[in-house]
């Protein structure tokens, strides 16, 4: 494979044939493959050189990156499907880990966290109050959060909601 840069900031890159066999012995043998890359970063493929016939290549398949919000949306739809939300209060757990994590969106108000899950697709969500009501049993900052009206386990399991957002979040 070849990359060459040229004046205009394009990049071309050439990929030739690595096989044991001869070049141009065996029909429709590829044997070189023309890709530029423009400024802007799209691939554009040309012409497939030395076969029988000429033929186009395959277009580029267009992989864009997801937005915030569609990780948040696939994060959280991740965590139901794996039951991680148990009650509809454990969004609390989302939310706070995001508020306390640099780089994530931040909520002032359970209210305003709603409204941005629904902005985003997100349904059968909690209500203000079920949050509210969550946000007052817990001190601290994440993951190190102490709470006030449970025991360590479901201490431990509201810390791992908050930790498997983040872990889907990050892999998205």
């Amino acid at each position: 494979m070849i990359m060459e840069k040229d004046k205009d900031k394009k990049t071309e890159i050439h990929i030739t044939n690595n096989f044991n066999a001869p070049i141009g012995q065996h029909i429709n043998h590829v044997d070189t493959i023309n890709f530029r890359m423009d400024g802007n970063g799209e691939f554009h493929f040309g012409m497939v050189e030395n076969m029988e016939k000429t033929i186009p290549a395959a277009p580029a398949p267009v992989m864009t990156p997801l937005s915030i919000g569609e990780k948040v949306g696939k994060s959280i739809e991740q965590l139901q499907k794996e039951k991680v939300l148990k009650n509809l209060y454990d969004y609390t757990w989302v939310m706070e880990a995001m508020n306390q994590t640099q780089g994530m969106p931040t909520f002032n108000t359970p209210s305003s966290f709603i409204s941005y899950l629904k902005t985003i697709g997100m349904e059968r969500l909690p209500s203000e109050d079920s949050i509210n009501r969550k946000q007052n049993t817990f001190t601290g900052t994440f993951p190190e959060w102490q709470f006030t009206d449970c025991d360590t386990t479901e201490a431990n399991r509201r810390i791992n909601v908050g930790k498997r957002f983040l872990n889907l979040f990050r892999g998205k």
